[in-house]
């Protein structure tokens, strides 16, 4: 979850609340979530079993914005993500991220331009319900 300083306090609720409605969606899950603007922030692991602390989850970040941080700390960790879902506003300090390290979802939020378009994995947009 993107929190650089481009991402606002109602994005980060945003995104929360979206990935708390796909939990729901199943009864065996396991998450890694974390902030992230130049460095990680607050990995933890969420599963059906703490799925009620989720929404206590603590947003943390505000700084630049570097998407390698994000793949280099899965290869510190040991962590290959059978997919990894980056919610973002889609404005990156210079790369998009390793390209060949896992398979990649681009959720991008915010009301810029909505042909951006990641150089690789897959890209949608978020639209608000209203």
């Amino acid at each position: 979850m993107d929190t650089s300083g481009s991402m606002s306090d109602a994005m980060g609720r945003d995104i929360l609340s979206e990935v708390k409605g796909c939990m729901e969606q199943y009864s065996d899950f396991r998450i890694h979530l974390f902030c992230f603007d130049t460095e990680v922030h607050n990995p933890q692991v969420f599963t059906e079993h703490n799925m009620e602390e989720f929404m206590d989850y603590d947003i943390m970040g505000g700084g630049g914005t570097d998407f390698d941080c994000c793949y280099n700390w899965f290869k510190e960790e040991g962590i290959v993500p059978k997919k990894f879902i980056m919610f973002t506003d889609g404005y990156p300090f210079g790369s998009w991220g390793d390209a060949d390290y896992c398979e990649t979802v681009f959720i991008i939020h915010g009301h810029h331009d909505k042909n951006t378009k990641a150089p690789f994995g897959v890209t949608a947009h978020y639209v608000e319900a209203r």
